[in-house]
């Protein structure tokens, strides 16, 4: 048996993905520290009480101003790409209460930006903000719940967190709260509700939406499907230069679906997608390249994308990196290497990656040949329902091979998956 290396030609977005930036909201919820003295001041004078509660309000006034000045330093600073002085400002504004200081630092936090990447501490900072009622922030603290990222994984917090910041009108959260419900996280799976909150949120222009929509009408997931309509809806997407719709827009001509087939027209799509970094687009390319579809082949350039999209963590990219490695195209010949990817992919579940990595176990290339590896890793692909690894435990079950006894009962159960 060969390996096995098709591009999968992923098409979708990942769900729930959210794409933060510095904070757009506008909502001012500033809670200033105010700090207690000792000693006692006893308010039977009402000029006294009135005097004091004057004070307050100023020092409110004073603190509310300065965080604001703070804050508005840490957004110059971050569009420069000073991050340190941006996590040195936005700490001084979130300190003094500031909501969109405090959700703005949960970011550096969260991304390692100026400061030290700490999950927990960007939790800490979005609950903050979040507790003050700030959306944005109720939609990233979600985020991490959703993920488990600083925190136990908690699909019923993140649900939510998403669904106040929802109903309050909070795009990025509807298009949340509707991944949660299309893939059935901490609620029943609900392809009509989940393509509600999509279109909620494609409604206030969410580019992300968008193309969750266009997903949902090529799917058929909640709606008739639509190839038109898909289209239609990640134009409007691609328009913002939102890179997934980009990438399925050249999937859609690749495929001949909703428009006339083109390859070449694929490959400006993916492009535009490969510009901006998007590893499912590196890989659909790449693919291009390696079988000279749309563009005149070329093995090295398709290595070169495989290795982009592969160390962002991409699976298939992985996989088929493995594959130009065991078969020497536009690289030396490393099986090494080559096992080394298929096992990085097959532990990301991509049955792809773990059959290939039961070829390798099977025939010893890369690895010390293990025939009880080799039937755990295609029995694993076989089960997601991967054909070719079905189709190889068929013969293994007829034949009686890798030590195996011949069980036509249980090759019988193979073929059927295999189908």
């Amino acid at each position: 048996m060969r390996e096995l290396s098709r591009n999968a030609q992923e098409r979708r977005r990942p769900a729930a993905a959210l794409r933060r930036g510095a904070s757009e909201n506008a909502g001012d919820r500033i809670i200033p520290t105010i700090q207690s003295f000792g000693g006692r001041v006893c308010m039977r004078d009402t000029i006294l009480k009135a005097v004091l509660n004057a004070a307050a309000a100023a020092v409110l006034a004073v603190c509310a101003v300065q965080a604001r000045a703070d804050f508005a330093a840490g957004r110059s600073a971050y569009a420069r790409g000073d991050f340190v002085t941006a996590a040195r400002e936005f700490t001084t504004a979130a300190q003094g209460g500031l909501a969109q200081a405090q959700n703005d630092l949960g970011v550096l936090y969260e991304r390692g930006q100026g400061v030290k990447q700490d999950f927990a501490a960007a939790a800490s900072w979005y609950r903050r903000a979040a507790d003050q009622g700030y959306l944005q922030a109720q939609t990233n603290l979600g985020y991490l719940y959703e993920s488990g990222k600083g925190m136990a994984q908690d699909y019923a917090a993140a649900l939510q967190l998403y669904r106040r910041a929802a109903e309050r009108g909070w795009p990025q959260a509807q298009n949340n709260l509707g991944g949660m419900y299309e893939r059935g996280l901490g609620v029943a799976r609900d392809y009509a509700v989940a393509m509600e909150w999509y279109r909620k949120a494609a409604a206030q222009g969410l580019a992300q939406a968008e193309t969750n929509v266009g997903y949902m009408y090529e799917t058929g997931r909640g709606v008739p499907a639509s190839d038109a309509e898909a289209m239609n809806w990640y134009q409007k997407a691609a328009a913002k230069n939102y890179p997934q719709a980009q990438n399925n827009i050249g999937a859609l001509y690749e495929r001949g679906r909703g428009v006339q087939q083109s390859s070449p027209t694929a490959v400006i799509w993916y492009r535009k997608a490969v510009d901006q970094g998007l590893a499912q687009a590196q890989t659909n390319l790449g693919y291009l390249y390696a079988s000279g579809r749309g563009v005149p082949r070329d093995d090295v350039m398709a290595v070169r994308l495989y290795r982009a999209a592969a160390e962002q963590g991409y699976a298939q990219a992985q996989t088929n990196l493995g594959f130009m490695y065991a078969q020497g195209r536009g690289i030396a010949r490393d099986d090494r290497q080559a096992a080394a990817l298929y096992r990085k992919a097959a532990e990301q579940a991509l049955p792809q990656g773990m059959t290939n990595l039961g070829f390798m176990y099977e025939t010893g290339r890369g690895v010390e040949r293990d025939v009880n590896q080799a039937l755990f890793w295609y029995q694993k692909a076989g089960e997601a329902g991967y054909r070719p690894a079905a189709q190889r435990l068929v013969q293994i079950y007829t034949k009686g091979e890798l030590g195996e006894n011949a069980d036509i009962g249980r090759a019988r159960l193979w073929a059927d998956r295999a189908q």
